[in-house]
């Protein structure tokens, strides 16, 4: 049993039996007693002090004070400078501001955090103006690789839209297969395109070079899924290596090129503090997820909070797959849910999950948001 149930079962029980006591006890007897005298309420000492400091507190009246005390995770006391003395003690750290200033923390509505770390997964190509440019960012990157092994990039042009490309490179096209092998003759290569959800705008435009689309089993004869798509042909009929899509999401990727740009759990795993420090440079302490996070995207989290390394309060709503690889339906539900169901509250107060997000779709293929199903913490176990 929790150490903190059983103190107050035994403050109960206590105060039940100090309760009859008395009822069996003399009236009289209770009369002669002596007064007593009341305890001085206890101050709890603070973890650390800022002090000398502007805090915005955005209350009532937008009151500007002196000095914060915290304890744990909890803050304790706002005033001046001098009303924090009664909560130092020993072992309280004191942080001179010097003025700066302290500020809640912020909330984002809608994050996503955890994308900002992993988009140090792929790298950039900076700001490349050629495609001879393009190919020494490709055969740097070769160097740090093994034969074989997969070079998959960010888009070509500048984050964030990528405007004006292939316009701002010199040649003014897209680099083809044979510009990317003579960069990397030994390695698959792959250069994503922007999702189009980002921008806004069409064309999405992706490059591989030879082995890639040989690992993707692209030939002159592949015949492309969407009329969507365009598979580039030279003069002979063969590939270039180049996909041009009129898609907000790239077909070309989530088709043929998918394993090669997947984040792994590890890579979710060591780029998600990263991320919530990134927030927190920044001023964010909390986000809510609430366009739902894959169960893969969940366990990450799990783990990160598990290790004591989240930073940033989280809420999430979930967004299942439906079925499992297997096609086992339910399978990926159950499995992401599966550790939460036990939790009080459906998690604590760094890491929860409140709801569940869910689409549908409709005519034509098209998704149609169904909205975010929230759900009710459990009120606490109630003392015997």
């Amino acid at each position: 049993m929790p150490k903190s149930l059983m103190e107050r079962r035994h403050f109960i029980a206590g105060a039940a039996a100090a309760a009859v006591s008395g009822l069996a006890g003399s009236h009289s007897a209770a009369q002669s007693s002596p007064p007593r005298t009341l305890p001085t309420p206890l101050v709890r000492p603070a973890d650390i002090v800022l002090k000398n400091a502007k805090v915005l507190t955005v209350d009532g009246t937008f009151t500007i004070a002196q000095a914060i005390a915290i304890t744990a995770d909890k803050i304790i006391a706002v005033g001046a400078n001098d009303a924090m003395t009664a909560h130092i003690s020993a072992q309280t750290r004191i942080i001179d501001l010097k003025g700066k200033t302290v500020v809640p923390g912020l909330i984002d509505g809608h994050a996503h955090m955890d994308r900002e770390a992993l988009r140090n997964v792929f790298p950039s190509l900076g700001r490349v103006r050629s495609i001879r440019d393009i190919q020494d960012q490709i055969a740097e990157l070769a160097r740090g690789k093994r034969s074989g092994e997969w070079i998959v990039t960010m888009p070509i042009g500048d984050p964030p839209f990528y405007f004006d490309v292939p316009d701002i490179l010199a040649e003014k096209r897209w680099p083809t297969r044979q510009d990317l092998d003579a960069a990397a003759p030994n390695n698959p290569v792959y250069i994503r395109s922007i999702w189009g959800f980002w921008r806004g705008t069409f064309p999405l435009v992706s490059c591989a070079n030879t082995e890639a689309l040989k690992r993707a089993g692209i030939t002159r004869n592949t015949i492309s899924p969407v009329e969507t798509l365009t598979i580039q042909k030279d003069g002979n009929g063969d590939p270039t290596g180049v996909f041009i899509e009129q898609e907000f999401q790239p077909v070309a990727e989530l088709v043929w090129f998918r394993e090669a740009t997947r984040f792994s759990h590890a890579d979710r795993v060591r780029a998600l503090p990263q991320s919530a420090r990134m927030y927190n440079s920044v001023g964010t302490t909390s986000v809510f997820e609430g366009h739902g996070v894959a169960t893969e995207l969940l366990k990450a989290y799990k783990e990160v909070h598990g290790a004591g390394d989240l930073t940033v309060r989280a809420t999430l709503t979930i967004s299942p797959n439906w079925k499992a690889a297997d096609n086992a339906p339910l399978g990926a539900l159950i499995e992401g849910w599966a550790g939460w169901l036990a939790e009080p509250g459906l998690g604590d107060d760094w890491l929860k999950v409140s709801g569940l997000f869910a689409q549908r779709a409709g005519r034509g293929g098209s998704l149609h948001r169904l909205g975010r199903f929230q759900f009710r913490r459990r009120p606490a176990a109630r003392p015997a």
